[in-house]
């Protein structure tokens, strides 16, 4: 039997690398992606992380199945605020080839946080233990948010009432989900201009990011999908796919 639980992962900073951004600053992902999260829980099961090229880790492995939806917590318009911290890098690797230290400037999210929902299957030892752990607010290894200095915390545990969303009213996404190619069109269409001229509707916006979703197993690199964060009503023409219904928190989530 499938149990939806979710949890609110906080943390000061975070760091979640753009890899194919290297030179002159290392940037990080707004939102925080999968196979980010698949590692936090890695660290709550007491999983390995990378132990040799080009061999996957052990938590990627044994939880690349598990489902899960990821909601921005505080975030303006669905962004986070960030800063840009300069630091001296003096390992052997990565100082100059006559010597001396590499200046590295990385951008950081300041106070990032995240409801993380997550379809656990029944009869799955791995999932059973991170259910355990996290409603006792234990783990195995220190979790963190993308680099080991910025450690985190998680709170409010909660356990869901669900089923698939059947498509029957107009709706909202309040987790973010995977951009189809009707989406932008979707929405202008059913949220046109005119409504923003009214003093007392709500700020209307859309977030868009290319995320990993998980590795490409031959080449062991990230696979990525463009995800948007929004708050617009979308027609129920719109069938976007893996959307699920919670009854208790009245709320429609992409699980992937």
């Amino acid at each position: 039997m499938e149990r939806l639980i979710s949890i609110d992962l906080k943390a000061r900073f975070g760091f979640l690398k753009k890899p194919d951004i290297n030179e002159g600053i290392y940037l990080t992902y707004n939102l925080l992606h999968k196979p980010g999260l698949l590692g936090i829980l890695g660290a709550v099961a007491g999983m390995a992380g990378y132990q040799k090229k080009a061999v996957l880790p052990e938590y990627y492995q044994k939880l690349k199945s598990l489902k899960v939806g990821i909601r921005p917590l505080n975030a303006e318009r669905g962004i986070f605020p960030k800063t840009v911290v300069r630091f001296n890098n003096s390992v052997g690797y990565a100082s100059h080839e006559q010597g001396g230290n590499l200046i590295v400037d990385e951008q950081i999210l300041v106070r990032p946080s995240f409801r993380c929902y997550l379809m656990l299957e029944g009869g799955h030892v791995s999932h059973a233990t991170i259910a355990d752990r996290l409603a006792k607010h234990e783990a195995e290894f220190i979790p963190y948010l993308g680099k080991n200095e910025h450690s985190l915390w998680w709170e409010n545990f909660m356990e869901y009432e669900f089923q698939p969303f059947q498509f029957d009213r107009n709706y909202k996404v309040t987790s973010t989900f995977m951009k189809g190619k009707q989406i932008i069109k979707d929405i202008i269409i059913h949220n046109p201009p005119s409504l923003f001229s009214r003093s007392d509707y709500e700020p209307q916006f859309a977030c868009f990011e290319e995320l990993p979703v998980g590795f490409d197993e031959q080449l062991f690199q990230y696979h990525k999908e463009l995800f948007v964060y929004t708050n617009f009503t979308l027609p129920k023409e719109a069938q976007i796919e893996n959307l699920w219904y919670l009854k208790d928190s009245d709320e429609i989530i992409q699980l992937f």
